[in-house]
C-alpha cells in the first residue's frame, strides 16, 4: 500500500478534479454552446453559478460518474508518470553520487552495489595465460549491473582494490592499446546482449600509478538481460556486493515486483 500510495493519491485527485471541476466546468461550456444568443456580460454569472449548481444535481448523477471515472483515469496515468519520473531522479542521483567520487575514492572505498572490480578481461593471472573465457566472467558482471540499478565495473584491479593494470590484457589483443581493449568490449557485449545495449555501457580510461584501468558505467537497463552459458541462458542480478544467478521463479518474482515499481 505505502509503495502504491502515489498512484492512490494522484487517483483521488484525480476523481475530485473531475467531479468538482471538469464536469461544471464541462456544464457550463455546454450551456453557451446551445445558448449563443443569450450570453451577456452581465448575466455570466447567474449562467456559471447555475450550471454548477445544476451539474451536481441528482439526475446528473451519471454524468457526473462518467467525469469521476475520466479524472480517476488521468490522475492514475499522472500517478505512474510521476513514479517513472522519481524512479528516474533515484537512478540519476545514485550516478552522481557515483560520479562525484574520484576513481581513487571508488577504489578506497571498496565494493558494493554499485562498484565491481574485476583483475582482467581475458588474462589469468593464477595460471598467467590468456584466457578467452574470463571474458564471460565480465559479461556475467555487466549483466547483473543491467538488470540492477546500474553501477560501475572497474577492470584492472583485484578483489582488494591492488591496481593491476591492462598491460597483460592489451598484449593478448591484436591491437596492443586501450583502442584495442575498447574494441573488444564492445565487441563480445554487442554479440552477447546486442548493439542496443552497448549504448548503455559508457567505457573510460585512467592512469593509475602509471598503470592503466578501464571504467565502466553501466546505465539500468528497462528489459531484462539474460547470459548464455552452455546453451542455458541465466538471469545475473547484482545485489549488495555480489553478482549472482537467479533461478526461473526468481527471475519471475523479481521482474514482477520491478514492473510494479516495488
Amino acid at each position: 500500500m505505502k509503495k502504491n500510495k502515489e498512484l492512490i493519491l494522484h487517483t483521488l485527485i484525480g476523481i475530485l478534479t473531475g467531479y468538482f471541476l471538469i464536469h461544471p466546468i464541462s456544464m457550463v461550456i455546454y450551456w453557451f454552446q446551445l445558448n449563443p444568443d443569450e450570453f451577456n456580460m452581465a448575466g455570466l454569472t447567474n449562467v456559471f453559478l447555475g450550471n454548477v449548481k445544476h451539474a451536481f444535481s441528482l439526475h446528473m448523477m451519471p454524468m457526473s460518474v462518467a467525469f469521476s471515472i475520466l479524472g480517476a483515469l488521468i490522475g492514475l496515468g499522472s500517478g505512474f508518470y510521476y513514479k517513472s519520473i522519481n524512479r528516474r531522479e533515484i537512478l540519476l542521483y545514485g550516478k552522481k553520487q557515483l560520479l562525484q567520487q574520484s576513481i581513487p575514492s571508488l577504489i578506497a572505498n571498496g565494493e558494493s552495489e554499485f562498484v565491481e572490480f574485476k583483475s582482467s578481461l581475458r588474462h589469468d593471472y593464477r595460471q598467467i595465460k590468456t584466457d578467452k573465457n574470463l571474458e564471460d566472467v565480465i559479461l556475467k558482471s555487466i549483466a547483473g549491473f543491467l538488470n540492477a540499478k546500474g553501477g560501475t565495473l572497474i577492470i584492472g584491479l583485484n578483489d582488494t582494490g591492488e591496481i593491476l593494470g591492462l598491460e597483460n590484457d592489451y598484449w593478448s589483443l591484436k591491437r596492443k592499446d586501450k583502442d584495442g581493449f575498447q574494441q573488444r568490449l564492445i565487441l563480445i557485449i554487442s554479440n552477447a546482449f546486442g548493439k542496443d545495449i552497448c549504448t548503455k555501457i559508457h567505457i573510460a580510461f585512467h592512469e593509475i600509478n602509471s598503470k592503466e584501468i578501464c571504467t565502466l558505467y553501466v546505465e539500468p537497463s528497462r528489459q531484462p538481460v539474460f547470459v548464455n552459458e552452455d546453451n542455458r541462458t541465466i538471469f545475473f542480478l547484482r545485489t549488495g556486493n555480489v553478482t549472482n544467478p537467479l533461478t526461473t521463479s526468481e527471475v519471475v518474482k523479481y521482474l514482477q515486483n520491478r514492473n510494479l515499481g516495488f
